[in-house]
């Protein structure tokens, strides 16, 4: 069984972000997500609950070099 996801404390926040993500970067991709959630992170946003250590995106994310969340 899956465990649960985090979920986010401000949806409209992230909305804008993912908004302004995809619009700088041209369109949506994993990397425009992972500069979203770093301009939600900036801004004030959090989540309740815990990440799976499993997750792939932070998996994609440590096998990168200069990735955007850094």
């Amino acid at each position: 069984m899956k465990s649960p996801k985090p979920v986010r404390t401000d949806p409209d926040l992230w909305e804008a972000c993912k908004a302004e993500a995809v619009e700088k970067l041209g369109k949506f991709s994993a990397r425009a997500m992972q500069h979203a959630v770093v301009l939600y992170k900036q801004r004030g946003g959090g989540y309740v609950g815990a990440k799976s250590t499993q997750n792939a995106l932070v998996k994609w994310n440590k096998e990168q070099k200069g990735s955007i969340a850094e």
